[in-house]
């Protein structure tokens, strides 16, 4: 019995749907990540009109319904699991693609239309939505204006504003449906352009409103800095747009990831399976000018909207343009042949596949930067690093205190674990009461007098810092002062202080602290209390005697004397200077640090300063040492004579990117 119109149909959609699920099944296993953690939180935080009526947790954008309403709707069905937000954001993904279809098929014949969709759905920057649930900002926003789309073609205009209301109350990127609105009355519809423009007015009108409002809200919050405006940045947006529209997030690497990588072969059985139903023959479709043009069009004005972002592009940014794509992609198709259909399919699956496996993303924003940020490897990393690092810190830490403050330092660089005040950490112990810091912002705001805990990765795991210590104030102390947080290292003295750590100790760094930080009348109080007093005298007599011991190759002796010069002139900074030199080859960090008080005591001394940046970039402290670089240069306009600083500063600004 011959197969009809509508069973054809459904088996097709079937093929579509279990193929594509298929090629998207691993991604949708992915937990929370980055952002995720945030605006869950929010949602858990209060009511949802709370949540409306502040910014919201990121507080860049004004996205009220793909933020703030779609995570506490969803996150209260969920009750936690990932998985559901998953579903709901994969649902509207393939919602997005009937929405497509629809509008593909009322201007290419169906098999055109469908590798029109095709070609859309496994872009494979598509990658990042299905990974990624805060992409349900991109996912809705396509998905609401392309049904707005829809019910205008249809000539249901109350209904298509309130779907483009919602498009835009999820992100700006779909700012340009008005114009193609009126593109499709002309070019499609074939209605004059003034007829046109009436009827699309009233969708102009709503965007202008909230664009401007939007606006708003994002150059008086976190947005300012995000938005750049330049004509330079349009331009790359539209350069970054064709890039991305052809599965190009990281060029360099493409060949060898598409070579070593083959289709899915469950995704290439299941959407080849489609050419069972589809018809046969080659139909060639009506004029293709017009639809073109559209096309063309759609993609000027959807690349339009990306300018202000293009310093810091991702490929995702674009999944509005790949409307346009998509059609250009399948009136390309108009002759593809039913038993063709296979082909196509295995040529994207292999695409998609080498396109995905590149394992690369930008680190450094600029618009003419030729790699993606957020790439399906960026997330599929951050994924991976924030499962391990979870479960070592439950094991490390199983049942912390009520308010415990969690200090994180030497993290993967942009694993996403740590972000805000520890959003991943309440969620992971289930406890509000938590808060995470990176280990540079301590201080007497982050810290206070909660249970502190402090961790690191030692680049295979994450281990507790100063394990062995009764009270680490002390070290961290330290440590601050050598990241240049002078007002943290002075909250972290003052509770070792209270803890009862080594008062000697404790108070002549409190000391230099408070002076660093500006507080002078403090500084002099904590070296009085800890023994400190001015002997010019007895300064110089333990000078003579500390280069007697040199000159006799006790150093231990010369140190002694030293710390001797040192408590009676606390500021004068020879003393500084050759402790500091003589402490850096077997205690580096109290050997940096008395060199760090010589400079500030001292800021023309120049070859003190270059011991600090040698300890400094041995230790992998680089924003220090790119700082006291800085400051040589000021100093000395030819210090690059120097080939030692010279390659000191190469290895610095190699591995920061040069940003101070």
């Amino acid at each position: 019995m011959p197969a009809t119109p509508t069973s054809r149909r459904i088996a097709i959609v079937a093929a579509l749907g279990l193929g594509l699920t298929a090629l998207a099944i691993s991604a949708l296993r992915v937990g929370f990540l980055n952002d995720d953690y945030l605006f869950i939180e929010q949602a858990r935080s209060g009511s949802l009109w709370n949540a409306l009526s502040r910014p919201d947790a990121l507080g860049n954008y004004y996205r009220p319904l793909s933020r703030q309403i779609y995570f506490a709707l969803i996150g209260a069905l969920s009750h936690g699991s990932p998985l559901v937000f998953h579903v709901v954001n994969f649902v509207v993904f393939l919602a997005v693609l009937a929405l497509l279809a629809d509008l593909l098929l009322a201007v290419l014949p169906p098999i055109a239309a469908l590798a029109g969709v095709l070609y859309f759905a496994v872009i494979p920057f598509q990658r990042v939505a299905w990974l990624w649930i805060s992409c349900d900002q991109d996912l809705l926003a396509l998905g609401f204006a392309l049904g707005a789309l829809a019910l205008y073609r249809r000539s249901r205009m109350v209904p298509a504003l309130a779907l483009y209301l919602g498009a835009l109350a999820s992100k700006e990127s779909v700012l340009m449906l008005p114009l193609m609105l009126g593109a499709w009355e002309v070019l499609i519809a074939r209605r004059t352009p003034a007829e046109a423009a009436r009827r699309a007015a009233p969708f102009a009108a709503l965007a202008l409103v909230w664009g401007a409002f939007a606006l708003s809200v994002s150059l008086h919050g976190q947005g300012a800095r995000l938005l750049h405006f330049d004509p330079t940045s349009f331009l790359a947006a539209w350069v970054h747009e064709v890039q991305s529209l052809i599965g190009l997030d990281h060029p360099p690497g493409f060949p060898a990831a598409w070579i070593a990588r083959g289709p899915d072969p469950l995704a290439l059985i299941l959407l080849s399976a489609a050419a069972l139903w589809l018809p046969d023959g080659k139909p060639a479709g009506g004029p293709a000018a017009p639809a073109a043009k559209f096309a063309a069009l759609w993609l000027i004005a959807a690349g339009f909207v990306t300018g202000p972002l293009a310093w810091s592009w991702s490929s995702y940014f674009y999944m509005t343009s790949a409307v346009g794509a998509a059609l250009l992609f399948g009136l390309a198709a108009r002759r593809l042949g039913r038993w063709g259909w296979p082909v196509l399919v295995g040529g994207l699956l292999w695409w998609h596949a080498g396109g995905t496996a590149v394992r690369s993303f930008a680190v450094e924003d600029r618009p003419w930067g030729w790699t993606s940020h957020l790439t399906s490897y960026y997330f599929e990393r951050a994924s991976a690093l924030t499962d391990s690092m979870s479960r070592q810190l439950r094991s490390l830490e199983s049942a912390p205190p009520h308010g415990t403050r969690f200090f994180f330092a030497t993290l993967p660089p942009w694993a996403g674990f740590q972000m805000g005040s520890g959003a991943l950490v309440r969620n992971l112990y289930r406890d509000p009461s938590l808060e995470s810091w990176f280990y540079s912002q301590y201080s007497e705001t982050t810290a206070a007098d909660h249970p502190c805990r402090y961790f690191y990765w030692d680049g295979r795991t994450l281990k507790t810092l100063y394990a062995r210590a009764g009270d680490p104030s002390f070290q961290v102390g330290c440590d601050l002062l050598l990241l240049d947080r002078p007002a943290g290292a002075a909250h972290a003295f003052g509770r070792g202080l209270m803890l009862g750590g080594d008062r000697a100790d404790l108070l002549y760094w409190l000391g230099w602290a408070e002076l660093m930080r500006g507080r002078r009348a403090e500084a002099e109080a904590a070296w009085l209390e800890f023994g400190a007093r001015d002997d010019s005298l007895h300064w110089a007599m333990a000078i003579v005697d500390a280069n007697h011991a040199l000159a006799a190759g006790d150093s231990v002796a010369a140190r002694r004397h030293l710390a001797a010069a040192i408590s009676k002139g606390v500021g004068r900074p020879i003393a500084h200077a050759v402790l500091g030199e003589l402490l850096l080859p077997s205690q580096p960090k109290y050997g940096m640090l008395e060199l760090s008080v010589a400079v500030w005591l001292n800021p023309a001394d120049l070859r003190t300063r270059r011991l600090l940046v040698a300890g400094l970039t041995r230790a992998r402290l680089d924003q220090a040492a790119l700082r006291h670089l800085d400051e040589i240069e000021a100093h000395d306009p030819a210090w690059r004579s120097d080939a030692e600083l010279a390659r000191l500063d190469d290895e610095v600004r190699h591995r920061t990117g040069g940003v101070p």
